[in-house]
């Protein structure tokens, strides 16, 4: 059966004899069923001497280019193979290093890449298989020995699996918490206990077999794949605190605009009603004058003063038509805020002259804009005509 889908990653390590790493590949890809995988690959280049080989180092180093390149093509076949299974072409990587010895580059990855599930092979034998009790691959030996305890790994040959290394987090079995169960620096904290007490109580068991430069340096790894854990507990912690900051500022930003918005939908309307109340109240006094001017008009004509006497008063304009700031004529009458008609142009130069008050009452203005007086100016245009 296989297993359940996981979030990790799964990592295959691949030779560059497809026939052989196939078999390998192709367990990963039906028992695991990984979403996403990764071909790892360490390359051992060629170790060609100047001095024995006759060559000049540009040449020597043209050769290792071309072993290297030609390795990276192995893998892109490996991906082909991938592809054929059912895999995505998006969902297949190379993870990919330099070293003189397989096991120490693998080892090597296993810590930058913090891989969890690794699948290796066995080297090609018929008597491969998954009733194997003692394993004689060297090289997974070392790389059971030397990765930490959190990787899991399998080891294929002939396309069987031969020997599971489950994932710990210390040697004494406890299982190895996932990196969703450290939610907190103190979770992690919590968690490295049991493996430092390991380490403390094992060391003077064993520790003669700690004196060589490869478990010291396994140790080291250890070390340094810790301290990654913890520093990226504190980066998602600061990218947390960031994010709620964030969006408590947009919520904020939110209020102030609705307010804004409120405060704008009720002013507006006011504003303009009060305008419409000052330019009909205008409106309805032009009217009121018209009346008046016709009803003088009426009057005059029922009396009869002499010819001289009518000629000097029609020729006078009604004192109505007058602008109350140049006492002329009005040719562009227009109601102000005080409610009082002016000529347009000299009520602006007034107001440009820095007054904001009314010429007539002295008041101070509610607003600048005029309202054209369209009715009076057809009476004074028609003043204006007849007495032409």
């Amino acid at each position: 059966m296989a297993e359940a889908l996981i979030d990790d990653p799964v990592y295959v390590a691949v030779s560059t004899d497809v026939s052989e790493s196939r078999l390998t590949l192709t367990w990963a890809l039906r028992h695991l069923q990984p979403k996403k995988l990764y071909l790892l690959h360490v390359h051992q280049p060629i170790s060609i001497n100047p001095t024995s080989s006759g060559l000049e180092q540009s040449e020597i180093d043209a050769i290792q280019e071309s072993e290297l390149t030609s390795s990276y093509e192995i893998l892109l076949k490996y991906r082909d193979i991938c592809v054929v299974e059912g895999i995505l072409e998006q969902d297949v990587d190379i993870s990919y290093s330099l070293a003189n010895n397989v096991g120490e580059g693998i080892v090597e990855l296993i810590y930058e890449n913090n891989i969890k599930k690794l699948i290796m092979g066995a080297a090609a034998d018929s008597h491969n298989s998954e009733d194997m009790v003692n394993i004689t691959s060297r090289k997974f030996d070392y790389v059971t020995k030397h990765a930490p305890h959190c990787c899991k790994i399998w080891l294929v040959g002939n396309g069987n699996l031969i020997h599971t290394r489950e994932g710990r987090f210390d040697r004494r079995g406890s299982p190895h918490p996932s990196s969703e169960s450290l939610t907190s620096l103190q979770g992690l904290d919590s968690a490295l206990v049991p493996y430092e007490e390991a380490v403390r109580g094992e060391h003077d068991n064993v520790s003669h077999a700690l004196s060589s430069p490869e478990d010291q340096s396994a140790r080291g790894f250890e070390t340094m794949y810790y301290e990654e854990q913890r520093r990226g507990l504190e980066i998602e912690e600061r990218r947390i605190k960031a994010e709620e900051d964030l969006r408590a500022e947009i919520e904020n930003m939110k209020g102030i605009q609705k307010e804004l918005e409120e405060q704008l939908y009720i002013d507006c309307p006011r504003q303009f009603e009060m305008f419409q109340k000052e330019r009909d109240e205008a409106m309805k006094t032009t009217v009121e004058l018209l009346r008046l001017l016709n009803l003088d008009n009426s009057e005059s004509a029922s009396h009869s003063p002499s010819s001289s006497f009518q000629r000097s008063v029609s020729n006078e304009p009604p004192p109505y038509f007058l602008c109350p700031i140049t006492q002329e004529v009005m040719r562009e009458p227009s109601v102000a805020a005080d409610g009082h008609t002016y000529e347009a142009e000299a009520l602006r130069e007034w107001l440009d002259n820095g007054h904001d008050t009314s010429p007539m009452t002295n008041l101070k203005l509610a607003h600048r804009n005029l309202v054209p007086n369209h009715p009076l100016r057809s009476a004074i245009r028609e003043w204006l005509q007849g007495h032409s």
